[in-house]
């Protein structure tokens, strides 16, 4: 398994719009695109070279992401690092004692996406993501 590099950083908020515009008005970063994610998150992606600021608005009161902001508030809710190999990734990290709480399923963009408790990573939810070859 190799780590191919930081992906993006997914930031909860209550409204994407509000804080899409405060970005661009406060430091200059640009809302490049938005996408509805299976009817329960809406999400903005914001480049930066390399990699995105992700913006995730819940649209309905289930799931993780609904969760997280009730209980915890807008703020970072994970860093995603892109790896070669989804499934042996996975496999390395459960064997060294990460509890995987979603995946492998399909995410944003058509890429494949597992996310690990960030209990002992810092306290920071980590999603490891495979970028298709045809989308790569």
């Amino acid at each position: 398994m190799t780590v191919m590099k930081l992906d993006h950083v997914g930031i909860i908020v209550k409204n994407l719009d509000a804080t899409a515009a405060a970005l661009e008005r406060t430091i200059g970063l640009k809302l490049a695109e938005t996408a509805n994610y299976k009817d329960i998150l809406r999400i903005g992606f914001i480049p930066i070279e390399e990699m995105d600021i992700e913006l995730l608005e819940p649209i309905t009161s289930e799931g993780l992401n609904a969760e997280f902001l009730r209980d915890r508030g807008e703020g970072v809710h994970h860093m995603a690092f892109q790896v070669d190999n989804l499934d042996a990734a996975l496999a390395h990290a459960v064997e060294q004692g990460a509890q995987v709480i979603l995946g492998p399923t399909e995410g944003a963009r058509g890429k494949r996406i597992a996310f690990l408790a960030g209990v002992e990573l810092g306290g920071t939810i980590v999603e490891l993501l495979e970028t298709p070859a045809s989308t790569a």
